[in-house]
């Protein structure tokens, strides 16, 4: 890009662009928040208002079509992200897509082939891979602090009883899912970003304690390139959050006890424990913001390409497969794809 600024333009300025992802855009260097987009007049305005955006809008396409605008950040509901991405594409304009891009491995890929064929930059927002406590762990991990990784456990919980203003969330067919799909996907991400390709999954999902037509509940068991044997647990209900990453090596352990938090135990073999802390500055997109805009800037290639949001799609579509059937299901992956 030849210009100076990213000038954002916000498709979907609700829930998560409140507060996640919204202050990054204008609170980053170089970077402004130009206009906002939301179905309703009355909200759109009011959160055009409170975040400084000179323009707001009720339809995706006359945000796009902004000339002011030279960057796309898509936050709608999941089954919408193909309609907003082609959108975005066909303008031209370099894309930042919320997680999981779509609603299965199929909708990522066609926002992928949109944006190649259109020559624009599509960026997925797997955000926590550029927090600082991961950005350690990565590095100890390459660096063989712990050994060679022989086991890995991953567990998130929370309490959700629903959203009114986004039944969306516990749709199937618009959100893909949601104990794995939509909370449990950016820690699909993570065990692919720390530990290697997922080559195969066996999983149960459930919706027992909500009777939600989405999972409230999964536990999913991988098997990485490397061998090593990997556990996802997550679920929706209930009241106690944790947020755990605990990876065990043939020479020691790496603990983060709250990721959210940046609580990370280093133990290795031989040697006393070390408490590690990490504190985040922003909110939570503001690393991947942060990294994001000079890279638009300076018309380099996304630091997190549509690519990851089609892998990380087909481990949760094998991970269902599996619940479903009952059976182990061994996951395709591009051998290049975390390189990308």
């Amino acid at each position: 890009m030849i210009d100076q600024t990213i000038r954002w333009g916000v498709i979907g300025a609700g829930n998560v662009f409140e507060h996640k992802s919204g202050p990054a855009l204008y609170q980053t260097p170089n970077s402004q928040l130009i206009a906002v987009m939301r179905t309703s007049a009355d909200k759109a305005q009011d959160v055009a208002q409170r975040h400084g955006a000179p323009r707001w809008y009720t339809d995706a396409a006359s945000l796009v079509n902004d000339p002011e605008v030279n960057a796309v950040y898509i936050a709608s509901p999941h089954y919408l992200h193909p309609e907003h991405v082609a959108l975005a594409a066909c303008a031209h304009k370099p894309i930042l897509c919320e997680k999981p891009v779509g609603v299965n491995t199929a909708q990522a890929q066609a926002c992928v082939e949109v944006c190649r064929a259109n020559g624009v930059s599509l960026t997925v927002a797997y955000y926590r891979r550029f927090w600082a406590i991961t950005q350690t762990m990565l590095q100890l991990v390459r660096d063989g602090a712990i050994g060679e990784v022989v086991t890995a456990r991953t567990q998130l919980s929370d309490l959700f009883t629903g959203d009114g203003e986004r039944a969306w969330l516990t749709a199937r067919a618009k959100s893909g899912g949601d104990a794995l799909a939509n909370s449990g996907a950016h820690w699909i991400d993570l065990i692919r970003y720390l530990l290697g390709e997922v080559t195969e999954v066996m999983a149960f999902a459930s919706s027992k304690f909500s009777g939600w037509e989405t999972d409230d509940t999964t536990i999913v068991q991988m098997r990485v390139t490397n061998g090593a044997l990997v556990s996802l647990t997550s679920t929706r209900r209930v009241p106690i959050a944790t947020n755990e990453f605990d990876i065990l090596g043939t020479a020691g352990r790496l603990y983060a006890s709250s990721l959210w938090h940046g609580r990370l135990l280093l133990h290795r073999h031989g040697h006393e424990p070390e408490n590690l802390q990490f504190t985040r500055a922003g909110v939570v997109h503001s690393d991947l913001i942060a990294a994001l805009v000079p890279r638009l800037l300076r018309g380099e290639t996304s630091p997190l390409p549509g690519e990851q949001a089609v892998a990380a799609w087909r481990v949760i579509q094998a991970a269902y497969q599996s619940s479903e059937t009952g059976a182990r299901v061994p996951v395709a992956f591009d051998q290049n794809a975390l390189f990308h």
